[in-house]
């Protein structure tokens, strides 16, 4: 199958390395630098002390966008609003992997009869521009949003993929982590381990959780279960938010912190860490990190 990943992130390099094995992949990055490196020296997946060499072609985005049987948006919401208008009216199955919920109405509103949500539990972080450590196994969900049948069957014990039956439901519960884990590891400046192992952050982060849960009527005990092996299963990754407050530029405050005080304000719910929280990445944002 032919595989097009627009996105040369953390994230869109990690499914670049391991479709490749066994698909014909294409990288679209949002730079020509980019696309000329990974075409020259391949991508290099770094695991467990071990380096593997991947062969795949790349292209800058800006270039346009080739035929594919399936296209992979790993960008983030912010950067959504620029590739939009390439998939559009595309008729080829496409999958979405950003954090938050303020994607749904654009994968809703695509041309294509198959569009799928996904959630991504595993620790990555790009080293330099070919190349993508896995940081840590965990697990990648797939729910349609329109049609049906997964679209990549391969399964391995280093990236195993699962379906789940409501994209509603996945996406909020992405939204909790994503919630509780970015803006914390951002504002403390720590790797997500550090959130349970710290006694004081731990603190912060069960406090937090529970108005999370709260806020999207989710159990907390089986949240905090769950966000809790996440942070273990990436312990030592760096959240996209924690590293883009380090590389001084936008971060997703809005579409997860965001997101979730206007559903907090819509049920009348307590968000007053939600609140303070926003505000002090936002703060963070405009002081550069």
């Amino acid at each position: 199958m032919e595989i097009g990943i627009i996105g040369g992130g953390a994230v869109g390099l990690l499914f670049a390395a391991y479709l490749s094995a066994a698909h014909d992949v294409t990288v679209y990055t949002r730079t020509e630098s980019q696309a000329e490196i990974l075409e020259k020296q391949g991508l290099d997946l770094y695991r467990d002390g071990e380096v593997i060499k991947m062969t795949l072609k790349a292209k800058a985005i800006i270039d346009g966008l080739d035929e594919q049987d399936l296209f992979i948006i790993a960008v983030k919401q912010y950067h959504l609003i620029e590739v939009v208008p390439m998939i559009a009216e595309l008729k080829i199955p496409l999958i979405f992997l950003q954090n938050g919920y303020s994607h749904v109405p654009i994968m809703t509103k695509m041309a294509s009869p198959t569009v799928y949500a996904g959630v991504v539990e595993h620790g990555a972080l790009r080293r330099g521009m070919s190349a993508v450590e896995h940081t840590g196994i965990g697990l990648t969900k797939f729910a349609a949003v329109k049609g049906s049948g997964l679209l990549l069957k391969e399964d391995s014990s280093f990236f195993p993929y699962t379906e789940e039956t409501d994209y509603q439901e996945m996406l909020t519960k992405k939204l909790a982590v994503n919630a509780v884990i970015n803006p914390l590891t951002a504002i403390l400046k720590v790797v997500n381990g550090k959130l349970i192992d710290v006694q004081y952050y731990h603190e912060v982060f069960t406090a937090y959780l529970e108005e999370v849960a709260g806020i999207l009527d989710l159990d907390r005990a089986s949240l905090e279960e769950h966000i809790t092996q996440v942070c273990q299963n990436t312990y030592k990754n760096r959240s996209s938010m924690l590293k883009d407050i380090e590389k001084g530029q936008g971060t997703e405050i809005d579409s997860i912190t965001g997101y979730l005080l206007s559903v907090a304000k819509e049920k009348d719910k307590e968000h007053l860490m939600s609140s303070m929280i926003y505000s002090m990445v936002k703060g963070m944002e405009s002081q550069g990190g």
